[in-house]
């Protein structure tokens, strides 16, 4: 009797195996990831041998059997080069993709980080060191990174094709009635209907000669409680500015947020430069943000590098002033390394497939 359930069992794998085959031949997908590992010695604490972000994911077409459009999906998962486990999800999308455009739908980063947040991407180590406006909280304390335009859950979300050397974005959020889980960090103590787009974000950018130039918007208003009225009421704006000329790259950024629950504003910019000859290079980053009646907040970074391939070790060291440090608490700017919060030296080994 056993013997006849394992053949039953195995011809139903096989059977459902067949099935699927068809489905997996008519998909292109590609596995990509980055491993990262770094030395970190942050002041006023041991070195440690840490993961800083490694990611695995997965993106591909379909065939939808439609004249030059296709389907498109894509998922990313952190994970701990220490722990050798699974980390949370970092990006999640499905959609369709032709010469009209591409419209996704899922965990998305919106245009105002696209086109304007990400200009230390020029760092080799991609250390995520420089510190940027608040806005509001996706998941954690805004003013360590984790803000509303980036990974943002429940998006829709519109990219134009290149007309010729511009492009634009437009994406729109749908909660529901929001709990917390896609704005704030704390959940809605007396929800009641929320409006139906929580939250919009539109940005855009014309390339020509090696000079991308982009500006952006978003705002969000939502988690509505029926005692207080809604929690969340920020907006975002920014423009940047990126220029490739032969061995250099230049990136800078300005951005100002404002928070209409408790009518502050913070104002902020960063700058990045890079140069490299031979998979050999250095880069030098600044970045500063003046929130209202508090002290202006600075880090510096200055990094080498050296590239093979599809491998790069970088060593630098990132420098924050003391009103970035401040006390360490969890509104600290000074994000990394390691969350320390503090001047670091740090010594980084990355891997991209």
């Amino acid at each position: 009797m056993n013997q006849n359930f394992l053949r039953q069992s195995l011809l139903a794998s096989a059977v459902a195996a067949s099935l699927a085959l068809p489905a997996i031949a008519s998909a292109d997908a590609t596995l990509y990831g980055s491993f990262r590992l770094g030395m970190f010695k942050t002041d006023q604490s041991s070195a440690e041998l840490a993961d800083y972000a490694s990611r695995i994911g997965l993106r591909g077409t379909v065939d939808l059997g439609l004249e030059q459009t296709q389907g498109i999906f894509h998922y990313e998962q952190g994970l701990s080069l220490n722990s050798g486990a699974l980390g949370g999800g970092r990006y999640a999308s499905i959609g369709a993709t032709g010469p009209w455009g591409t419209l996704r739908g899922g965990k998305l980063d919106h245009p105002t980080y696209t086109y304007v947040g990400q200009v230390n991407e020029f760092a080799m180590s991609a250390l995520p060191v420089h510190i940027d406006v608040g806005y509001v909280a996706n998941g954690s304390n805004p003013a360590r990174g984790f803000r509303a335009d980036r990974r943002v859950s429940n998006t829709l979300a519109y990219t134009s094709p290149n007309l010729g050397g511009a492009e634009f974005m437009v994406a729109g959020v749908f909660a529901g009635e929001a709990d917390g889980s896609v704005f704030g960090d704390t959940a809605t103590i007396n929800p009641e209907k929320d409006r139906t787009l929580d939250g919009y974000n539109l940005g855009g950018k014309y390339t020509v000669e090696g000079l991308t130039l982009a500006a952006a918007y978003g705002a969000v208003k939502a988690r509505k409680d029926v005692v207080s009225g809604y929690e969340v009421d920020s907006n975002l704006w920014g423009a940047s500015a990126r220029y490739n000329i032969q061995n250099f790259r230049l990136a800078a950024k300005y951005e100002q947020s404002k928070d209409k629950i408790d009518n502050s504003k913070e104002k902020g910019y960063g700058l990045q430069g890079t140069y490299e000859v031979n998979g050999y290079g250095a880069s030098l980053g600044f970045s500063s943000v003046k929130a209202d009646n508090a002290s202006r907040e600075k880090a510096t970074q200055i990094e080498v590098h050296h590239r093979m391939g599809n491998g790069v070790v970088a060593l630098g060291y990132v420098d924050y002033n003391s009103a970035a440090i401040g006390t360490q608490t969890a509104g600290d700017r000074a994000l990394w390394p390691l969350n320390r919060g503090n001047d670091t030296a740090y010594l980084t080994y990355r891997l991209q497939f």
